[in-house]
């Protein structure tokens, strides 16, 4: 039995390392968007945009069979972060 829990938990820690690498990819090609904002002067904060994002999420994770409700908070947390990174490479206000 403990096998198994060790061979299950290897599988989550690599199903960890590679949201982490997606995570890294998102904020690689956030950094490119903070370029086009800065140089046309599209705010940061597009709330039609996050709520477009979040609700899209929300609707695809639940057809997974994942809870919306979650994956709605989910992508609030990685779309602030995201959000902050492109204030700090901009020189808005956080």
């Amino acid at each position: 039995m403990a096998a198994d829990l060790t061979e299950l938990r290897r599988l989550i820690d690599d199903i960890d390392d590679r949201l982490l690498d997606l995570l890294a990819e998102r904020i690689a090609v956030a950094e490119r968007v903070a370029d086009y904002k800065r140089a046309t002067g599209i705010p940061v904060r597009l709330p039609d945009r996050i709520e477009a994002v979040k609700a899209r999420c929300a609707e695809r994770g639940a057809a997974r069979g994942l809870d919306p409700v979650y994956v709605r908070d989910l992508w609030g947390r990685i779309i602030e972060e995201t959000c902050r990174l492109e204030e700090r490479l901009i020189g808005t206000p956080a």
